[in-house]
């Protein structure tokens, strides 16, 4: 049984998709070493659906390795690159300078496809972003994001 709650000291894993979450000039790295924060970008799903969450896995689960290994790209010429490990309590600390009430969340989805799997959201004044939303916060968080992400990157 895997355990619901999510602590801070857990690491999650975000599996990086290569050439989507990368620079166009080949690099992993943008030219300050931090990881693209297209990496964090939420899309809009081919049924129309907008992601509402950043998609990472659990490190403890046993199903880990097995989890990521089920997951494809959604681009064609894309390829598993690897992934990166992000703190969970370090993500939930992040500031976003607005004036906006900030709630960043990491909890688990509780997926019968993949037991790993949980979610970073964000919300904004209690709603929830969405891929639609772009605000200046949204790309504040996705940068931080990045820097979180490249401490840690582990290439397949």
């Amino acid at each position: 049984m895997t355990n619901l709650t999510i602590s801070n000291e857990e690491d999650v894993a975000r599996v990086l998709f290569y050439p989507s979450f990368f620079n166009e000039d080949d690099n992993p790295l943008i030219s300050d070493g931090v990881l693209s924060p297209t990496a964090f970008k939420l899309q809009v799903l081919k049924s129309g659906e907008a992601e509402k969450s950043i998609s990472v896995l659990r490190t403890l689960v046993d199903s880990f390795s097995h989890d990521m290994a089920k997951l494809s790209p959604r681009q064609a010429s894309d390829y598993k690159y690897g992934y990166t490990l992000l703190n969970v309590g370090e993500v939930r600390a992040v500031r976003i300078p607005t004036t906006k009430k900030v709630d960043i969340s990491v909890d688990y989805s509780n997926s019968k496809r993949l037991p790993s799997h949980s979610e970073i959201m964000l919300k904004l004044d209690d709603k929830t972003v969405t891929a639609f939303d772009e605000p200046m916060e949204v790309i504040r968080f996705r940068k931080k994001l990045s820097r979180i992400a490249s401490k840690r990157i582990i290439k397949f």
